[in-house]
């Protein structure tokens, strides 16, 4: 399943509910994602995704695929820094996901970052939610295309995302005892 139809990504998250369901690669590299009028529905993305894995715990994997950049030929009809700052609020709130998720009962949430080059006007594969239920992915070839881009060849083309990158240490996070040892 590929695209922006909200009916089609609802139906496939809702899915991960299903205790039959171990695996699913998200791709959300169009820059779609970022338009105002889809704000909405990116959360809803989200917190779709974020309610299973707290749901489910080590009993799904969740492999999400996000841009690391923006490409260079960006739509002309979205101011650039509303584009800009969506981009920077939505990385936050993965990143931040990351570093509140990270406990013994639930595995650090799967964020790879993809890099686009300066040549690409956008990301290889398109955006789509597959999952893997009983031991079958629902689109075999979409998903080994999806995995491929931080399991194969291309690999080196991603970066993972960590809580590292969100400073939720607040003004003091300068203050770690072991700088006066």
């Amino acid at each position: 399943m590929t695209g922006m139809d909200p009916t089609a990504w609802r139906g496939r998250l809702d899915r991960l509910a299903s205790p039959t369901v171990t695996e699913a690669v998200v791709v959300q590299c169009g820059t779609d994602w970022l338009r105002p009028e889809q704000v909405a529905f990116r959360n809803e993305v989200d917190r779709a995704v974020l309610a299973a894995q707290l749901a489910r715990g080590p009993a799904l994997t969740v492999h999400r695929v996000v841009l690391q950049n923006l490409p260079v030929g960006r739509p002309t009809d979205i101011d650039p820094q509303a584009m800009d700052d969506a981009f920077d609020e939505w990385n936050h709130r993965l990143a931040s996901s990351i570093a509140l998720l990270r406990t013994r009962n639930h595995p650090v949430p799967r964020i790879h970052r993809l890099i686009i080059q300066g040549d690409q006007a956008g990301a290889p594969v398109p955006d789509m939610v597959e999952i893997r239920e009983a031991g079958r992915w629902s689109s075999p070839q979409r998903a080994a295309q999806a995995l491929g881009l931080f399991t194969g060849a291309d690999s080196g083309n991603t970066t993972p995302m960590t809580s590292y990158d969100v400073g939720l240490d607040g003004p003091f996070g300068d203050a770690d005892p072991s700088v006066h040892m």
